[in-house]
């Protein structure tokens, strides 16, 4: 099950059910179709306290994961998937960077051209932050410069599909 929650103060600004489809793409592209997946779209308020609480980073920022299966593994039914965790998605951060940086450079090739990055827009930039947090979920990161290839590579393989590119 996918549950993808808006905070009021950003409602409006992309479609849960656009995003709860695409974690749907996304959960299944990485074979993990009945994974549970909570999703919050948000604003920087609410992230930046929750970033500061956990990571001791009193400043907003695009997309914080809380994985479940951290510390002593949940006892689960034989045949049920544990649930995989939390995501906050600021829609203020992730607006700027839409509008500001665009499409990542990165992921350029995945999705088609440089040309891609001036049409990149809040929905792409959602898309990509759910990619990003449902891989740091999974246990990837990117605080090594080998880290860092091998989440980007997943993120580049991923992303076309989802943006339907």
């Amino acid at each position: 099950m996918i549950a993808v929650m808006m905070r009021a103060t950003v409602r409006g600004q992309v479609w849960p059910a656009t995003i709860r489809r695409r974690a749907t793409r996304l959960l299944a592209a990485l074979g993990r179709p009945d994974a549970e997946l909570s999703i919050v779209l948000t604003d920087d308020a609410e992230v930046q306290e929750l970033n500061a609480a956990w990571r001791g980073k009193d400043e907003p920022t695009d997309v914080l994961s809380f994985p479940q299966e951290e510390g002593s593994a949940m006892p689960t039914a034989p045949g049920y998937e544990p649930p995989l965790g939390d995501i906050m998605i600021s829609l203020e951060t992730a607006a700027r960077q839409a509008r500001e940086d665009g499409c990542l450079p990165r992921l350029w090739a995945a999705v088609g051209s440089p040309d891609a990055a001036p049409d990149w827009s809040l929905l792409d930039e959602t898309t990509f932050l759910l990619v990003h947090g449902v891989l740091h979920l999974l246990g990837f990161d990117h605080m090594t410069p080998e880290e860092a290839a091998v989440m980007e590579a997943q993120e580049a393989a991923l992303l076309p599909a989802l943006l339907r590119r």
